[in-house]
């Protein structure tokens, strides 16, 4: 998972769409029967299928899935409505809300998702306190505590980690201490959203098997060097050292496991620093 900061993005491309949705949103509002509202959703649910608007929360993840970090190759997107917009569910599947309908077309709520964690993740909203649960506009949705990991909160993609296996795990060395409702919430979306997925552990494993690999040569080759005065060794190490650099670009897929195996080896460590001060790091 990665940290996409999508209510802090300037959406001034988006003038057109948004204006449409303030213009669905206030038919919504307006219309007190329950089913009409759905049924509205569903007349206008082309809206958030735009290709500018899919464009636009592309661009903001680099071309990745939010939740995966994997690229969008030939499957077409899917929008998934972090706030299910018709019911929602809590973790034993048993219907709990009517459903955020008057999310459903703001682009707040909206996560770009590869095609498995939307459908994994289906209608499952669960809340720490189900009775803290927002059910009418007008009324910040901050207020509640999901049990999902939301891309769109620092603190909660910080709470991810990976490791050798390529398997996700709780972050070792988080700012805050990880705590029994952290527990739940990352086994709980690690799950829902399919980040535990075996070729996807496979794919992350293969990454770290090659990283490491790099690193332990990078530094054989500069011990060489110091040894030795090698001057071939310390072409070797540069050269490694530069095909290093575009790991960590924000174009990288799987960066969250990239960052986790750069932190977990001593060379990967210092190279850390080193890289970062380029200017395709991040």
């Amino acid at each position: 998972m990665r940290y996409i900061p999508l209510k802090e993005s300037n959406k001034d491309a988006l003038k057109v769409w948004l204006e449409k949705a303030n213009e669905i949103l206030a038919a919504l509002k307006a219309e007190p029967d329950a089913q009409k509202r759905k049924m509205i959703i569903r007349r206008n649910s082309s809206h958030w299928r735009d290709t500018g608007l899919l464009d636009f929360l592309k661009d903001l993840s680099n071309g990745k899935c939010w939740y995966t970090e994997a690229k969008f190759t030939a499957e077409y997107p899917h929008l998934e409505h972090f706030r299910p917009k018709s019911c929602a569910r809590n973790e034993n599947w048993g219907r709990c809300h009517e459903g955020y309908w008057w999310l459903a077309f703001d682009i707040d709520n909206y996560r770009l998702s590869k095609p498995m964690p939307n459908t994994r993740k289906g209608s499952y909203f669960p809340l720490r306190r189900r009775a803290m649960a927002i059910c009418e506009p007008g009324i910040a949705v901050t207020q509640e505590s999901p049990m999902f990991l939301d891309p769109t909160i620092e603190d909660d993609v910080a709470l991810i980690s990976f490791n050798s296996h390529g398997k996700p795990e709780p972050a070792m060395n988080p700012v805050v201490d990880i705590d029994e409702w952290d527990r739940q919430r990352i086994a709980f979306s690690i799950k829902r959203y399919g980040l535990d997925d075996k070729d996807l552990c496979n794919e992350r494993k293969e990454l770290w098997v090659s990283l490491t690999a790099q690193f332990n040569e990078y530094a054989s080759q500069a011990k060489k060097h110091k040894r030795e005065q090698c001057l071939l060794a310390k072409g070797k190490a540069s050269q490694i050292l530069e095909n290093l650099k575009p790991y960590l670009s924000p174009n990288q897929i799987f960066l969250g496991l990239i960052k986790a195996c750069f932190n977990s080896h001593p060379v990967g460590q210092l190279l850390l620093k080193n890289l970062a001060t380029y200017p395709q790091a991040a």
